[in-house]
């Protein structure tokens, strides 16, 4: 039984590890930083948005639309691949911390 939990924790770890390698690096910067980072923190972690515009409460809500080529293919003579669509929308208070965020992710073209 004790082999048996051991392998349970070593294949949850394993699989924590190795879905982290499919989440977009924006993605894992925005988790962290909810409720805390700073509109200039965020512009030096994903640089300047693709556009910005404020709610009548005052609040700035910033998009970044993110273009990225995904290679397909199981072979190097299969080069086949599609480009991917990133959107992201965060929502900064009136304070400029960014209180909250979504994003869609949906193949371009």
């Amino acid at each position: 039984m004790k082999g048996f939990i051991s392998a349970l924790v070593l294949s949850s770890g394993l699989a924590t590890v190795g879905c982290s390698l499919f989440i977009p690096k924006e993605t894992l910067y925005l988790l962290s930083a909810k409720d805390r980072a700073t509109q200039q923190e965020v512009r030096q972690h994903l640089g300047q948005p693709s556009f910005v515009t404020l709610t009548k409460g005052g609040q700035a809500v910033w998009g970044y639309d993110i273009q990225e080529f995904v290679q397909g293919g199981s072979s190097i003579y299969d080069m086949t691949g599609d480009w991917w669509c990133d959107n992201y929308r965060l929502t900064f208070d009136v304070s400029g911390i960014l209180r909250d965020w979504t994003h869609t992710s949906r193949k371009c073209g």
